[in-house]
């Protein structure tokens, strides 16, 4: 029996979660884990059931594991970490891992109950905080300037070449047996875009035909930018439960410029089908993913104004919920990495706008959290870099965020093309 009081480096997702990763489907225990030089993509089985067995003995033993770091390192800064909500979520049945009473709980099973699958690139749309890993529309800013491949591959030019030549979906989806998934409770699915995917369709479809559906619940997250086809819509009834996340940013003509390619009317009218879809069907949620960048956070108020009124009806039916995340990447975009002046100036943009923040109950927290990053000092600043960024991105798309984003510039205080030139 494993001492959970006393050891800090068991994590029920190495044992019983994965992590099929592109763009070259390694297999990792979770999003969070840091691969070194070990390579984990032999295959879907031998890489769960083998390959992470000396990784699992130190978990077992209370050793430190190397691809771990970032978990350790918020608990010894006394936060939470995805290893201890998980841990928490032992017994809470709507989280990733399933509920298990302490009694019933053997902590070296290795059956895989949660999976997590990142279906692809390829995506339609071209936001600010992804890029060309994640999607291949950003590709058209890549291929012909130098300096836009060069500010996410650096010095290794030649590696965003081999990425163009992968697939770009993740072939290995669509292949993944009965024996794999006999014992799934829990699949997350990111992308790319996943609707845009046949080998994830096929997937879900395989779930069905092996009548393993009804066991699992299925988290997909989607940029909203259009309605699946029915092929796909047909399948998720079956699910036990089915969680639609919508990635959204912002609204109107500042959702458009983060998430380029969107066109706000029609994320609207997707928006409106997943409600309907939603009170059609009593296992389909719906939950929007906002993450706050130093673009968007002057706009939070505006953004959570509008979400209000329109899933206002799923709210008090319990159809609808709410996660806000702080941008960590790119770090040029991360409230966190801007100086004191920057920081100050939005707190107290902020704190005009949420004066009264009982008015949002079910997401005090969350804006609490993002006022408690602006009052923490600031040991980086990453302002020349952000408009060195944001004009190189303006100057391949055609844009100003300037325009877009006016309260921001005077918020920044600085003259774009002086700092540049």
């Amino acid at each position: 029996m494993i001492d959970l009081k006393t050891n800090k480096t068991y994590c029920p997702f190495l044992f019983r979660a994965a992590n099929l990763s592109m763009p070259q489907s390694e297999i990792v225990p979770c999003c969070r884990y840091q691969k070194n030089k070990e390579k984990y993509a032999i295959s879907f089985k031998d890489g769960y059931n083998l390959l992470w067995k000396d990784l699992r003995q130190k978990a077992i033993n209370g050793e430190k594991i190397q691809g771990c770091w970032r978990c350790y390192q918020e608990e010894e800064l006394g936060g939470k970490s995805m290893r201890t909500c998980a841990l928490d979520s032992e017994s809470n049945s709507d989280q990733e891992v399933p509920y298990r009473s302490q009694q019933e709980i053997d902590y070296t099973d290795t059956k895989l109950e949660f999976l997590e699958i990142q279906t692809g690139r390829y995506c339609n749309l071209k936001c600010r905080s992804c890029g060309p890993n994640l999607s291949t529309t950003w590709d058209e800013d890549l291929d012909n300037n130098h300096k836009a491949v060069e500010n996410f591959y650096g010095g290794d030019i030649d590696l965003y070449h081999q990425i163009k030549k992968l697939p770009k979906t993740n072939q290995e989806i669509a292949d993944i047996s009965y024996e794999v998934v006999k014992d799934l409770k829990n699949v997350k699915a990111t992308g790319g875009e996943p609707f845009l995917n046949d080998q994830f369709q096929i997937f879900l479809a395989n779930l069905v035909k092996w009548d393993l559906a009804k066991n699992i619940s299925i988290e997909v997250f989607t940029n909203c930018s259009f309605f699946p086809k029915h092929t796909f819509r047909k399948l998720l009834p079956y699910f036990k439960k089915v969680k639609v996340t919508l990635s959204l940013d912002g609204i109107g003509t500042r959702a458009e410029f983060l998430r380029k390619g969107s066109q706000w009317p029609k994320v609207l009218e997707t928006a409106n089908s997943w409600k309907s879809f939603a009170s059609e069907n009593s296992n389909v949620f719906i939950s929007i993913s906002h993450t706050v960048s130093i673009f968007n956070v002057l706009y939070l108020k505006e953004f959570i104004d509008w979400m209000e009124s329109f899933f206002a009806k799923e709210k008090l039916s319990n159809k609808f919920s709410f996660d806000m995340t702080i941008a960590q990447t790119p770090t040029y975009l991360s409230i966190r990495n801007f100086n004191n002046r920057v920081r100050k100036n939005i707190l107290n943009f902020l704190s005009n706008d949420f004066e009264d923040i009982s008015r949002y109950p079910y997401i005090k927290k969350d804006i609490k959290k993002v006022l408690l990053v602006l009052q923490q000092n600031s040991i980086t600043d990453n302002k020349r870099e952000f408009i060195e960024k944001a004009y190189l991105f303006d100057t391949i798309r055609n844009e100003d965020w300037k325009e877009t984003f006016p309260e921001l510039e005077k918020i920044i205080g600085v003259n774009i093309y002086e700092t540049v030139a």
